[in-house]
C-alpha cells in the first residue's frame, strides 16, 4: 500500500510539473532587430550620453551592429532615413518617380541622435553609414569652411548656377548644409547653407558629411 501511495505521489508530481511548464512556456516570440553598419570607430553611451567603457563599448569601423528595432515607414523626413525609389505609370504611360521614405527611430540625447543597441547602450546616429545594407540619408549636416583653392586668397560663396559672388565665407566658421549640387558646368558638388542663397564648393569644406544631404527625398527621385 506505502509502495502505490508513492507510486501515485510521484505520478502526480510529473503531471504537476508538465502542466506547470506548458503554463511557462508560451511561444516567445523573435524581437524585430536591425544591421546597423560604422562609418567610423565609434564609441558606446548611455541614455545620458555618458560615454561607456570597459570591453564592447568600442566598435570599429564598418563592423555590423545588432540593433533592436524595424525600419518604419514614414511620410515626413527624419533626420535620418532610407529611400527606395519605385517608377510607375500614369494614365499616358509616362513613368513617374516614387520615394519611400523609412527611418528607425533613434534618441535624441543632448541634441545628438542617438541608436539604441542594447540594454541602455547607444551609438550616434552620425556614425551609422547604412541600415540593412540601405543607405542612410540625412536632411542637413552642421559643416565647416576650409581652405580656399587655386589663387583666391578667400573662400567665396557661389549663386544656385556656380558663379563665384563677392561673399566671404571664413576658414574655420561653420554652417548648416540642407542641400547638395552639381551647379552650372561644374565637375564637383556643391553645398546648400541653410536660410541663404549660397553655395559652397565641395573643394573649399575641410570635411565632406558622412551622409548623403537631401532634405526633400523627392528630389532625388529626379536624379535616379
Amino acid at each position: 500500500m506505502k509502495k502505490n501511495r508513492t507510486i501515485f505521489t510521484i505520478l502526480i508530481t510529473v503531471f504537476l510539473g508538465i502542466v506547470s511548464l506548458g503554463m511557462n512556456s508560451s511561444p516567445v516570440k523573435a524581437a524585430n532587430t536591425v544591421k546597423l553598419y560604422l562609418n567610423s570607430n565609434s564609441y558606446v553611451y548611455n541614455n545620458k550620453g555618458q560615454r561607456l567603457r570597459g570591453k564592447g563599448n568600442y566598435l570599429k569601423k564598418n563592423k555590423a551592429v545588432t540593433a533592436p528595432g524595424k525600419l518604419q515607414k514614414t511620410n515626413s523626413v527624419k533626420r535620418y532615413y532610407t529611400l527606395k525609389v519605385l517608377y510607375q505609370k500614369n494614365s499616358s504611360n509616362s513613368k513617374y518617380p516614387s520615394v519611400i521614405v523609412r527611418w528607425l527611430p533613434y534618441k535624441v540625447i543632448k541634441g545628438q541622435e542617438y541608436y539604441r543597441i542594447g540594454i541602455n547602450k547607444y551609438v550616434k546616429s552620425i556614425n551609422v553609414t547604412k541600415i540593412n545594407n540601405k543607405k542612410l540619408y540625412t536632411n542637413y549636416e552642421t559643416l565647416t569652411i576650409g581652405t580656399p583653392v587655386g589663387n583666391d586668397k578667400y573662400v567665396y560663396a557661389t549663386d544656385s548656377n556656380g558663379k563665384q559672388t563677392s561673399k566671404i565665407l571664413k576658414t574655420g566658421s561653420k554652417f548648416i548644409s540642407d542641400e547638395y549640387d552639381i551647379l552650372g558646368n561644374d565637375s564637383y558638388f556643391s553645398y546648400h547653407i541653410k536660410g541663404t542663397e549660397y553655395w559652397v564648393y565641395s573643394m573649399e569644406i575641410k570635411k565632406n558629411p558622412r551622409h548623403t544631404i537631401i532634405s526633400n527625398p523627392f528630389k532625388l527621385a529626379l536624379w535616379e
